[in-house]
């Protein structure tokens, strides 16, 4: 049987090891790599799934101050498990756009809408403008949202019964609003 708690202190001891014998600086930066290990191993033993040792793990790599060093992967549950219909239902859409939330005017104030994702401005060729801006709504005759609109609800549902607007947009994504 697996152990959560053993198996994530030995990948633990083999991160920290691989990172002692392989990391392209012999002398770590100068980090005392011996007390790094005795520093974060007390916060492994009380990690109970594998996304908190990976946050451990980061935290670790953080040590070293090095660009590009990376902790990713590992073996999380799928709440879809496998199922495409599912994966669809759990997607969720973005609007693109920082939000807050107002009680005062009773949903959710736009505070900005970015012209474009400064990274990932295109997609096979095509601007990728933010879905509330004027840009990516002029085609179907809306108006975008500027700095200041207030979104009340999201397919009739009040956005301050959400717990968060993501909740709201699931099964969304890649779909446009009616004209």
């Amino acid at each position: 049987s697996v152990w959560p708690q053993l198996e994530h202190q030995q990948m633990f001891r083999d991160a920290w090891r691989m990172l002692r014998d392989y990391f392209y600086d012999p002398d770590l930066h100068k980090v005392d790599w011996e007390g790094m290990f005795d520093r974060y191993l007390p916060l492994v033993k009380r990690c109970a799934k594998r996304e908190e040792l990976d946050d451990v793990l980061r935290q670790l790599v953080g040590e070293l101050s090095a660009l590009h060093s990376f902790v990713y992967g590992g073996e999380y549950p799928s709440p879809n498990h496998g199922d495409g219909q599912l994966e669809s239902i759990n997607e969720i859409a973005t609007l693109g756009a920082v939000l807050r939330r107002s009680e005062e005017m009773r949903g959710l104030e736009v505070v900005k809408i970015p012209l474009r994702d400064a990274d990932l401005h295109h997609t096979d060729g095509e601007a990728r403008y933010s879905p509330l801006s004027h840009q990516a709504l002029r085609n179907t005759g809306q108006r975008g949202l500027e700095a200041g609109d207030v979104i009340l609800a999201v397919n009739g549902q009040n956005v301050l019964d959400a717990g968060h607007i993501g909740s709201l947009l699931r099964n969304t994504a890649g779909r446009g609003g009616p004209p």
